[in-house]
């Protein structure tokens, strides 16, 4: 949880919306799926004393019993997944903040022959404009992104295109570098958008052919968020059992260890190093190690 904080609080245009105040304007207290703003509410107050200078160290007690009261997931002191536990929180930010008006029907969707027809970008618009019809809050303008996945039948050639929205990027390691720390993140990037064939017991149901058939499958980052978040798979399966790689930061193994956080500071341009109660400037060459986890991007226009 702490890890997680730290990544969310140095975020500076959420810092800055939940200090602010300006999120008070956008609470949904209506909204089923949310926690009638106590969770945002709760995690603002947070940060607000996180950025506020005034104390030399804070205890995020208050904000770890509302988690716990609207999480059964998190009601005890089991270690949980890092990712697991920002997805949580996001989620949960995002519907107590969520300003669409979900009585209003989403915009009409082509029928799918006509929507394989249109252009790259028209399609991909079409399918945010139905997702930000019934999702909009500051959450998803800064987390949000999309991406498509097409498949094309090697017979027929028939294509079949969704566009699928995340909130953060979960990148395979190329399998044959397990065990290199010199594995870019380009190189996982381009591993996840890496065409797979269908084939043989994944074959593919083609619609136009009426039968399995073999396919290729591809997914294309159609649209990048201003705050790009990127899990890493950290996690192999051999046989029976998950084997956790070297690889927020993340030490120890699958069933146990520990969470550390590096954040830059976006005034000062400085990296700290936070673990738990412990806080310390750290170089720049330092941050990028194998027990990177969880990454924060954000972009360099965003302020």
């Amino acid at each position: 949880m702490n890890s997680i904080v730290q990544c969310l609080s140095g975020t500076v245009p959420l810092a800055r919306y939940l200090t602010s105040g300006v999120y008070r304007q956008h609470i949904n207290k209506t909204n089923k799926k949310g926690t009638g703003g106590a969770l945002v509410e709760a995690f603002a107050v947070l940060v607000r004393s996180m950025w506020s200078e005034n104390y030399k160290f804070i205890s995020p007690m208050t904000f770890r019993e509302t988690i716990m009261r609207f999480s059964p997931l998190f009601r005890n002191n089991d270690q949980h997944d890092s990712q697991e536990f920002l997805i949580f929180l996001l989620d949960g930010l995002h519907e107590d903040l969520n300003s669409s008006n979900k009585a209003l029907p989403p915009p009409s969707m082509p029928d799918d022959a006509e929507f394989e027809k249109l252009p790259d970008w028209q399609a991909s618009a079409i399918s945010w404009d139905r997702c930000v019809a019934t999702n909009s809050s500051i959450i998803v303008s800064l987390f949000q992104g999309q991406y498509r996945s097409r498949l094309i039948c090697h017979t027929c050639k028939h294509t079949s295109t969704t566009y699928n929205t995340f909130m953060s990027l979960s990148l395979p390691i190329p399998s044959k570098k397990l065990r290199l720390s010199s594995v870019t993140l380009y190189q996982c990037l381009d591993y996840f958008v890496k065409e797979e064939t269908l084939d043989k017991e994944d074959a593919w149901r083609c619609p136009k052919c009426e039968k399995k058939r073999k396919a290729t499958k591809q997914l294309t980052l159609t649209r990048l968020p201003d705050v790009l978040l990127i899990h890493l798979k950290r996690f192999s399966m051999d046989g029976h059992f998950r084997n956790k790689l070297d690889a927020t930061n993340h030490y120890g193994s699958i069933s146990g260890g520990h969470y550390t956080a590096c954040v830059r500071d976006g005034y000062s341009d400085k990296w700290h190093y936070f673990d738990d109660s412990k806080m310390y400037l750290v170089e720049e060459s330092k941050v990028v190690t194998k027990a990177a986890y969880n990454l924060f991007y954000v972009r360099s226009k965003v302020k």
